[in-house]
């Protein structure tokens, strides 16, 4: 991708923004700079998109796809999706409007592998740093051992709702060069209202440094959309927030304009 092309597809990007500073920088920041610092990049948007769409429900259980034609899946296509609760809705939606092959897993539905329609398949599996089992009798594994259980490469769509195993899963992805050809990453970021500061505040580090990480691997926010049922007055600031933020990320260097 050459310079001139990536400045056309980062039309929206401020210049006002600050750069995400490294590990070192972020741990002596007090928290009320760390809880604006990580609020401005989960809130906000990095990267055009012209025709964004709402696959699933429109609330909790939907997700927004980048539909302009550099970024929208073309078939044959491939979809992961970990994290259903029984909500098929975004999974079934995708695979109808691009004829994309679809896998969903979640292991808290306690279903079997199974095939839920003609181009979306089930399993009993749930994303993580490594492969066990866990204390729920959940088998966990990578994305790296779950691509080559199923035999798959490239994966067009990787999307995660995995309740603050993100801080696991996303991490190991990164550093396992996973997500190369990964086109769009759509992801529920956390945190819990219910710890005490100084875990929310780790949090929050741990957020940024994600953040980060996946900006240097070329993936720029183009939606953010705040869970509407997690929002708290902030222990810190004392601003009303959301605990959870759906984010939107498009891989810039896959763009095939």
């Amino acid at each position: 991708m050459t310079e001139r092309s990536r400045d056309d597809v980062l039309t929206y990007r401020s210049s006002l923004r600050p750069y995400l500073p490294t590990k070192e920088t972020i741990s002596n920041m007090k928290d009320a700079e760390l809880e604006e610092l990580y609020y401005t990049y989960v809130g906000k948007v990095d990267v055009l998109c012209t025709n964004r769409i709402r696959l699933g429900k429109p609330y909790d259980g939907g997700w927004d796809v980048c539909d302009d034609i550099e970024h929208r899946p073309q078939s044959p296509c491939l979809v992961y999706s970990f994290g259903i609760n029984r909500d098929f809705s975004f999974d079934d939606a995708v695979s109808a409007k691009y004829g994309c092959e679809v896998h969903s897993f979640d292991p808290s539905m306690l279903q079997n592998d199974h095939k839920h329609s003609d181009r979306v398949f089930f399993h009993n599996l749930g994303i993580s740093d490594r492969d066990f089992v866990n204390d729920k009798a959940w088998t966990m594994k990578t994305l790296t051992s779950i691509k080559k259980q199923l035999n798959h490469t490239k994966i067009n769509i990787l999307k995660m709702d995995i309740e603050l195993d993100e801080f696991k899963a996303l991490p190991n992805i990164i550093a396992s060069d996973e997500l190369k050809d990964v086109d769009q990453l759509l992801f529920e970021i956390h945190y819990n209202s219910a710890d005490e500061q100084a875990k929310i505040i780790d949090f929050m580090a741990r957020g940024l440094e994600l953040l980060r990480d996946l900006r240097n691997l070329g993936f720029y926010v183009f939606h953010s959309h705040p869970n509407q049922y997690n929002y708290i007055t902030s222990k810190i600031s004392g601003l009303r927030r959301t605990t959870c933020n759906e984010l939107h990320m498009l891989n810039v260097n896959r763009n095939r304009k």
